[in-house]
């Protein structure tokens, strides 16, 4: 495509150096953000040690504060997992890994329908008040603390549901490699003109779900690219996806008509491409009687 460039392979969200690609979904993030994301992003890379660069995720807007969010892909067996961490807008300083969630953490998360309010440590159940410091005798250690369900806990869920959804990566971005390991492909040159412009061409970056995919990532030998992963072309119902060319004809967009706010592009015949998600956390439930 005449005017596209060759870049190196991009991650499977958003750099933030490639933030301005967000234009065409008038989605942004500001100067301050952004400065003081790079700063966090980097003291939590050197203090943990991370195999893998923090990248950025996306925004979930609160009623008093946002949060910012970003990830490290962490290397695993049969499937590379996410390690999400997050901050608010009130204190970009300290990103915080999401915590862990129980099923029943999971349930009530499931259940709340409200909007964020922007602050980590606030109770989630009615009535619930803050657990009272035990005390202790001298010399002896306190016990741990005694958790409660908080918003960081819907926090955790509610990313875990959109990245599940709608992270996507075009067709070979990611391959198997002689191991048997899901990983990046450094020599991705990009999806020529006509194929960026189809669903078919783009893939959930998750551990498969349909059987065919499970099957041919178990399977030994080689793995072609377009077997190991579920298509989003797939996605119920038929219209949960919007594709689109940007104005100059050189980027393949996407966007989520579930997930309102998750916004993928990818710059055709390069390696770049990337997605974030920009939103109010609140998924479009009613999407099926809208198609």
């Amino acid at each position: 495509q005449p005017g596209a460039t060759r870049v190196p392979a991009a991650t499977t969200t958003m750099e933030l150096q490639n933030v301005a690609s967000l234009g065409p979904s008038g989605y942004t993030l500001s100067i301050e953000e952004k400065s003081a994301l790079q700063v966090s992003m980097l003291a939590i890379q050197r203090k943990e040690n991370l195999p893998n660069k923090l990248v950025f995720w996306g925004k979930i807007m609160g009623e008093t504060n946002d949060y910012l969010i970003a990830y490290s892909l962490i290397p695993a067996y049969y499937f590379p997992v996410k390690r999400f961490y997050y901050c608010t807008t009130a204190n970009m300083s300290t990103l915080v890994q999401m915590p862990i969630l129980s099923p029943e953490w999971k349930e009530l998360s499931a259940a709340i329908k409200l909007p964020f309010r922007g602050e980590p440590s606030a109770l989630m159940i009615e009535g619930a008040e803050e657990p009272e410091e035990p005390e202790v005798a001298e010399g002896e250690e306190p016990p741990p603390p005694v958790e409660v369900f908080r918003e960081q806990h819907r926090l955790s869920y509610v990313v875990s549901q959109i990245d599940h959804d709608v992270a996507v990566v075009p067709r070979g971005a990611f391959i198997v490699d002689a191991a048997h390991k899901v990983t990046k492909n450094k020599f991705f040159e990009g999806l020529s003109y006509p194929a960026a412009g189809s669903l078919a061409n783009y893939y959930h970056f998750r551990a498969p779900e349909s059987a065919r995919a499970a099957a041919c990532l178990e399977k030994p030998g080689i793995v072609r690219p377009a077997d190991f992963l579920d298509p989003i072309a797939e996605d119920a119902p038929a219209g949960v996806w919007s594709q689109f060319y940007d104005s100059s004809s050189t980027m393949s967009l996407l966007r989520s008509f579930y997930w309102p706010g998750y916004f993928f592009y990818h710059v055709c015949e390069t390696g770049e491409y990337g997605g974030v998600y920009i939103g109010d956390g609140l998924a479009n439930e009613d999407l099926p009687f809208m198609l």
